[in-house]
């Protein structure tokens, strides 16, 4: 609240003394100017301590973006009062005008991922350094010498100046949209907002500047800075937590977020070859093999840990091939066994049968108990289901709360059996569930048989006992249905038998 008040005070300041003195060049309109500038800066430096250390570095980047800001204003200030016979200062204030785009552009296009090379980071600043020397190049050989008596340099100087401010707000609002982060997303909103009303105020204050400042135009500079600093002060805005962007648009954004940095490259090339064609063309060239070696070394870190993170999974799939929770077999054991039983059974007659398992309701079974609790869980299913289970047979874990067991050489009769055994015992455990409407955990139970006509291969029979689980779920759960219409009347009477407990549903 009272950095609000202070802004206001400030702002009121400004216009009171603008007006009093008739002059927008005056020492004390732009001794309050500088004073809302520096207002600004002292917001972001609050917002930037008080941050998680991943998101620190944009924070700082923009207060670096509005520090250029404030020795703008320094500069100016200091023109006003001592005088600028040589057109010194005024050089130098614009130089550090045109300098705030470069951290602003390297929040804007960096995607300060952890995992990123040091390398890019180190292009990113090259290319950052290289922008720096060209607006230094650019605006000192247009507004000095020989071409600032063009009034068509004046311009090219403006609308270059417009076509960068207007770039980085569009790429702030474009990074604000892709944030799957709120913490990114209220960085990027600050940002946005700062540089979208800057770029209208620059356009507008530039013009007019052109045909000598009116007494009221300093006051426009204030606009974005005391935006700024309510921005960085004040809570977010709900919106912000509420949106979400999909995973897709997320990295569409982000991937596209760099190009923005060879963009701007381009265009003051193509601005300074007015200047020099030599250096221009050269800064062209310079922007496609920077984007270009970026893109190399990104893309050979991503499959170099694709590589890695493969092959580890691999090895400790061939070396294990158990589930690294539950300590049963895990996806690729079960595949392996599942293909020797219908083999077997093919060969021998003595066809095997395939269980489905699924805990019931145990995402709210998470919500409620967490997820910690949610794998000791598991680990006692796991356990409970393996102990009713021949040396012959398997339990595998499918994925997330689902097991499947294999059994060799079993009828339907010998599977529902198996089956009605494996939910008498997950009874027995008695684990409290109060989201379930049985107030205990349970589970549900499909059964596939694989008979003379069943394929060889595994997916098929995975593919029917799950069907057989679905009606499971669909009938009410903690409960056994099998796929064949000819073995149901094994499960009919004892899913509907009231003996355990079952309420119906």
């Amino acid at each position: 609240m009272r950095v609000v008040s202070l802004l206001v005070l400030l702002l009121l300041a400004h216009l009171v003394l603008a007006h009093w003195s008739g002059h927008a060049e005056d020492v004390w309109p732009q001794l309050t100017m500088l004073a809302v500038q520096v207002t600004a800066l002292g917001s972001v430096f609050v917002r930037y301590r008080r941050s998680p250390p991943l998101i620190r570095l944009p924070w700082l980047l923009l207060a670096l973006a509005i520090l250029m800001q404030v020795l703008w204003g320094s500069t100016n200030l200091l023109a006003s009062g001592l005088g600028d016979k040589g057109g010194y200062l005024s050089a130098l204030a614009t130089v550090f005008s045109g300098l705030y785009v470069v951290p602003c552009m390297f929040m804007v296009s960096r995607s300060f991922a952890r995992d990123e090379p040091r390398v890019v980071a180190g292009l990113d600043l090259a290319m950052s350094c290289v922008v720096a020397i060209l607006l230094y190049e650019f605006f000192t050989q247009m507004l000095s010498g020989p071409l600032a008596k063009d009034p068509s340099s004046i311009y090219a100087v403006l609308y270059q100046a417009d076509a960068i401010d207007f770039s980085l707000a569009l790429m702030a609002i474009l990074r604000l949209l892709g944030a799957r982060s709120f913490r990114w997303r209220f960085f990027y909103f600050a940002a946005s907002s700062y540089l979208l009303v800057n770029a209208i105020v620059a356009t507008i204050y530039n013009r007019v500047e052109m045909h000598g400042l009116p007494w009221w135009a300093g006051s426009l500079v204030d606009i974005p800075h005391a935006l700024l600093a309510l921005v960085a002060i004040r809570q977010p805005p709900r919106w912000l937590r509420a949106y979400h962007p999909s995973l897709a648009v997320s990295q569409t954004i982000a991937s596209f977020a760099p190009i923005i940095l060879s963009m701007m490259v381009v265009m003051l090339g193509f601005s300074v070859t007015r200047v020099s064609f030599v250096l221009g063309l050269l800064t062209g060239c310079a922007s496609v093999l920077f984007y270009g070696l970026r893109v190399a070394f990104i893309q050979s870190r991503h499959m170099d840990m694709q590589r890695a993170g493969d092959l580890s999974a691999l090895r400790l799939e061939q070396q294990v091939g158990r589930d690294p929770l539950t300590g049963i077999a895990n996806r690729v054991t079960l595949d392996a066994r599942l293909r020797e039983a219908l083999q077997e059974g093919q060969r021998a007659g003595h066809y095997c049968a395939l269980l489905m398992i699924d805990i019931d309701f145990f995402k709210q079974y998470n919500d409620s108990f967490g997820h910690i609790a949610g794998d000791a869980c598991l680990v006692k299913v796991a356990s409970v289901l393996s102990s009713q289970l021949r040396a012959s047979d398997l339990v595998a874990r499918y994925g997330g709360e689902e097991f499947v067991v294999v059994l060799a050489g079993a009828s339907s009769e010998t599977a529902v059996e198996a089956a009605k055994r494996m939910v008498g015992a997950i009874e027995r455990l008695q684990i409290p569930h109060p989201s379930s409407p049985y107030g205990r955990l349970t589970v549900s139970i499909g059964i596939a048989t694989q008979t003379p006509e069943t394929p060889m291969d595994p997916v098929f029979l995975l593919e029917e006992s799950d069907r057989a689980l679905y009606m499971a779920k669909k009938n009410g759960r903690d409960r056994v249905e099998v796929v064949d219409a000819s073995a149901r009347d094994l499960t009919a009477e004892w899913n509907r038998a009231d003996t355990r407990g079952k309420t119906a549903i």
